[in-house]
Formats: C-alpha cells, sequence, structure tokens
C-alpha cells in the first residue's frame, strides 16, 4: 500500500510539473517552435528513398454528404513525379495538409466535367502557384476542358492579380498565373517525362456526360487503374487485366433505394433514382475485378458512402462470394506498390 502511495505521488507530482511547464513561456516557445517545424517541412509522405508506384486517396466520397470526406481525387507517384486525378470540393485542402510538394506535380488529369471531380482547381492552382511553380499548371481532361479553365481564369483574375501586386513578380510572377489545358484523346499515352511511366486514358460510358475517361497507369512494372465515373460497359475490365490495383467508383442500388424511402424531398428522389442508371454497382465492380484477375480492388467515390460498420457491411454484401480482396477507402488511404516486387502496402496517411 505504501508503495502504491508513492507512485501515485510520483505521477502527481510529474503531472503537476507539468502543467506548471506549460506555463512558462520558454516552455511554450520551444514546443510551438517543435510543432511549427513539423508543420512547415514535413515531406515524409512524399519523396521516400524506394521506388514505388504510390497511390493516396485525397477524396473518397461522391457528391452525397459523409462527414470528414472530401469529393473524388486520387494522387498517383511515381518516382519522385506527382500526377494527379481528379480536384473534387474539400480534396485541394486534404492535399495541403498531406504536405504534398506542388513543385513535383507534373500535372492534373480531369476524368470527367462533373463539378465534384474538378471543383478544386482553383485551390490546386493556388498552392501550386505560392510553392513555385515555374509555368501555368497543366490540366489534362475531356473536349471543352479549356473552356473550364478560361473560367476559372475569368473568374479568378482579380484575385491573380491582387496577389502579384501583392507579393511581387519574385514571389508570385503573372506570367504562370493560370491553366495549360490539353485535351486527352482516346488511347492516347499522357505526354509526361518520367522515366518508366506510362499514363493511358480509356473512353467510359458515363452517359449522359458525352466525354468521360478512366485511366490506366503503368510504372516499372506496377500498375493502376482509375476508373473515374462510369457504367459497367466493359471498358474498365478490359483495360484492369491482371493490374496489381483497380481503383473504382460504385454505387449500391440496395442504400439508395433505402435512402429514397425514407426521404421527403421530391428533387432528391428524382435524383437518387436517376443516378442509379449511370454508375457501377458494387456488385459489378466486384465481378470486374475478379473477371481481371485483378490483384487488389480499392473502392472510392462509393455512393453512397457508408458512415458505420453496419452500413459498410450492407454496401459490401454483394461481394460475397465473388471477390474479396478489397478495401473501402477513406480520406488519406495509401497504397504503396514497390517496383521489383509484388507487395501491396495499404495504411493511412498521418
Amino acid at each position: 500500500m505504501k508503495k502504491l502511495l508513492i507512485i501515485l505521488s510520483s505521477v502527481i507530482a510529474i503531472y503537476l510539473i507539468g502543467l506548471l511547464g506549460l506555463n512558462s513561456h520558454a516552455v511554450q516557445d520551444r514546443l510551438l517552435n517543435t510543432g511549427l517545424q513539423n508543420i512547415v517541412n514535413n515531406t515524409d509522405q512524399f519523396l521516400d528513398k524506394q521506388d514505388s508506384l504510390k497511390i493516396v486517396v485525397c477524396g473518397s466520397r461522391s457528391p452525397l454528404p459523409s462527414p470528414g470526406r472530401a469529393e473524388a481525387c486520387i494522387l498517383i507517384e511515381a518516382g519522385d513525379d506527382i500526377y494527379i486525378f481528379d480536384m473534387g470540393n474539400g480534396s485541394a485542402n486534404n492535399l495541403q495538409q498531406y504536405q504534398v510538394p506542388w513543385t513535383n506535380v507534373k500535372a492534373v488529369l480531369i476524368t470527367h466535367m462533373h463539378s465534384d471531380h474538378m471543383a478544386d482547381l482553383p485551390d490546386a492552382h493556388l498552392q501550386s502557384w505560392i510553392q513555385g511553380r515555374n509555368s501555368p499548371l497543366k490540366v489534362y481532361g475531356p473536349e471543352g476542358i479549356n473552356l473550364v479553365t478560361k473560367g476559372f481564369e475569368l473568374a479568378y483574375s482579380a484575385d491573380y492579380q491582387y496577389r502579384n501586386e501583392h507579393h511581387g513578380e519574385d514571389i508570385l510572377p503573372i506570367n504562370v498565373a493560370g491553366f495549360n489545358p490539353i485535351e486527352i484523346i482516346d488511347n492516347e499515352l499522357i505526354a509526361n517525362d518520367t522515366p518508366g511511366l506510362e499514363i493511358l486514358p480509356f473512353v467510359v460510358d458515363h452517359h449522359p456526360v458525352n466525354s468521360a475517361y478512366g485511366f490506366k497507369v503503368s510504372y516499372k512494372g506496377r500498375t493502376v487503374v482509375i476508373s473515374g465515373d462510369t457504367i459497367h460497359d466493359g471498358s474498365v475490365e478490359k483495360y484492369s487485366q491482371d493490374v496489381d490495383l483497380l481503383i473504382h467508383s460504385a454505387i449500391s442500388i440496395d442504400i439508395v433505394e433505402r435512402m429514397r424511402k425514407v426521404n421527403t424531398m421530391p428533387q432528391l428522389d428524382k435524383i437518387l433514382f436517376d443516378i442509379q442508371d449511370y454508375h457501377t454497382t458494387i456488385e459489378e465492380a466486384g465481378e470486374i475485378a475478379r473477371d481481371a484477375n485483378v490483384k487488389h480492388l480499392l473502392i472510392y467515390h462509393s455512393i453512397p458512402t457508408p458512415q458505420n460498420t453496419v452500413m459498410e457491411k450492407v454496401f459490401f454484401r454483394p461481394l460475397e462470394g465473388k471477390f474479396e480482396d478489397y478495401t473501402l477507402s477513406d480520406d488519406g488511404t495509401r497504397v504503396v506498390m514497390p517496383v521489383e516486387t509484388n507487395d501491396i502496402i495499404i495504411d493511412q496517411i498521418n
């Protein structure tokens, strides 16, 4: 009993000393400086020594609300070069929190021109400009991408001017403000200067969207396919044969129909009905992964995104007995595939 009291007294004493220390300006300053150093200079998430194909989900949800998640965004790092596929609402904030080194970002690629896949392009422009981008931000997209970027440039023209005048030409040169839009051509490799990297766009069916793409990315023997938004028309399965990772959007018809039954808004009921005919179901996504001999299936842009364990179990129920090697992505889900191995390492970015 006496020994226990001595231990308890020591713990209390250490706790009180800690509290007193936090009231010391010197201790506060030291802790704050250490914290700020970690915030400003933490590049450990990227540019590591291991040569790999790395994927980070920077936005995992569809337009249907899901707390703590951004809309569609996938970052792919090949070696030290970074390419970002889609920039949905909230994704730029995630990229900033992950401390993405924008000087290593070679391009943004847009699968199709729904707002939840491109709303954060202006913030990507600003962050890359601040970090020293030396030319207009390169954006690949479907037919009409030039109209999108011109629209953003017009909307933000005053912002460009104010920031340039405030910080000066040396920090934010006006000649690199804006975008460099490049139209994607079906089955034509995306030009890049990353050794060993191929980015192949392919047409998918997201009617009434008249131009939508998926992408197959290959880097030194490691492969990943991004479906974008599409029905199951055979295109994703064709390009996913034997790939290491398939990143696929998916809808649960079961849960969406349950949402319709409890919904009281006529407009939402119509939208929930309409979205069922231009997305791949979760069952179909599993069948695609199985039939294409995919090593791992990563679900993103889930409709709706499961918000608890029960909802997740119901969402994935159609995959039972069809395909078992799958993961529901969250914002910050990271997949690392080192070259010259078959490893697929899945964790969560810090």
